[in-house]
C-alpha cells in the first residue's frame, strides 16, 4: 500500500495532497515534511505510523480509483 501512496502522489500531485491533508488532519503537516525530505523518509514516516496508510490509501482510491 505504501508504494500505492506514492504512486497516488507523484501522478496526482497537489490533488493528492489535498486529499490526504484532509484525510490525516493534523499529521499532514509531518508527513509532508517528510516527503518534502525525500521519498525514503516519506515511506519511513508511513512505517513508523502504520495507522494512517490505510486512511490514506482508502481515501486516494476513493477518489481516483484503484491505481
Amino acid at each position: 500500500m505504501i508504494a500505492k501512496i506514492i504512486a497516488y502522489i507523484i501522478k496526482y500531485g497537489s490533488k493528492a495532497w489535498d486529499i490526504i491533508k484532509v484525510a490525516i488532519g493534523s499529521a499532514w503537516s509531518s508527513f509532508k515534511a517528510a516527503w518534502d525530505a525525500g521519498v525514503w523518509k516519506a515511506t519511513q514516516w508511513l512505517v513508523e505510523r502504520s495507522v494512517y496508510v490505510e486512511i490514506i490509501y482508502e481515501a486516494l482510491k476513493a477518489v481516483f480509483g484503484d491505481n
